[in-house]
């Protein structure tokens, strides 16, 4: 079987669209038609069903998208192995993290990580918790950085860092002064929230729903940073991770108003696969995690 077609194969199963498929590759969308015409005369079965101008997978495409998963993290495995005869001259490492520590924890770790071993070639993805977890057990990401605990059968989790979840609020608003408590404190606030799979938004909800605590309008988002915009420009108010308000507080563009009841602990988490041996790389990356917090 063809390796660059199952790669190709693979890559219009996970977008199920031939043109993103095409760009994703850098290719032309007639010779990704082609790979996977190619590949469907020599597995005598058809992989896509085509509707219109989207596709789906037969049952034949998902069995198929099963084995070559499997090929691509042994692949995968492959390289890593023999790149580890080299020592850490060589390797990779793909870690895969929700926004609060991928955007606002894991940088600084990563450049001290890359400057002590330039020839490690890092990729750090950053999605949703969920999905997070979901590609941490799928051999996508060698560890994984996640916002919510999980409990899901195969995984390794252990803590990272103790964060806190906070409500922020424009400059000038209100609740910006406002100190105690009351159960209407969010009744005629727009809560501007993340998308859903955000560990933020679960962990937020299930502390509103103890409190009892309501908003009558509820605006959606997606992201941290759309979030914190929309508070800033004065579209209503949220609950962030204090680590992602730094420069807004520092530049006075939002306001954590000093209720107590509105800002609570949480705990992130690094996620690994139980049936995964580390790399060299792995463990000298969560070794540098455990630096960075001594």
């Amino acid at each position: 079987m063809d390796f660059p077609r199952l790669l190709v194969f693979r890559a219009v199963a996970r977008h199920l669209s031939f043109s993103r498929t095409a760009d994703e590759l850098n290719m032309s969308q007639p010779a990704v038609s082609k790979h996977v015409r190619l590949l469907e005369a020599e597995l005598g079965v058809r992989l896509f069903q085509r509707l219109g101008n989207r596709v789906e997978l037969t049952d034949a495409g998902r069995i198929l998208l099963d084995y070559a998963q499997r090929v691509s993290v042994l692949t995968e495995e492959v390289h890593r192995v023999l790149g580890e005869l080299q020592g850490l001259r060589r390797g990779y490492l793909r870690l895969g993290a929700s926004t609060t520590p991928g955007l606002y924890l894991l940088p600084e770790v990563l450049a001290r990580f890359r400057k002590t071993y330039p020839g490690i070639e890092t990729t750090l993805a950053i999605t949703n918790s969920v999905d997070v977890t979901r590609r941490v057990l799928a051999g996508e990401f060698d560890l994984g950085f996640s916002g919510a605990p999980t409990e899901a059968p195969g995984l390794q989790v252990r803590p990272f860092v103790e964060d806190e979840i906070v409500l922020v609020v424009p400059a000038g608003h209100a609740l910006a002064l406002q100190r105690a408590f009351a159960p209407d404190v969010l009744a005629d606030e727009t809560l501007i929230v993340r998308e859903a799979g955000s560990a933020t938004r679960q962990i937020t909800e299930a502390h509103l729903a103890r409190l009892g605590l309501v908003s009558r309008q509820v605006l959606e988002m997606t992201g941290c940073e759309a979030v914190k915009r929309a508070v800033s420009a004065g579209l209503g108010v949220a609950f962030v991770s204090q680590y992602a308000i730094q420069l807004e507080l520092a530049h006075r563009l939002l306001h954590v108003p000093d209720i107590s009841e509105l800002r609570f602990a949480r705990q992130l988490f690094v996620l690994a696969r139980k049936d995964a041996r580390p790399s060299a790389a792995t463990l000298a990356f969560i070794a540098l995690l455990g630096k960075g917090r001594s």
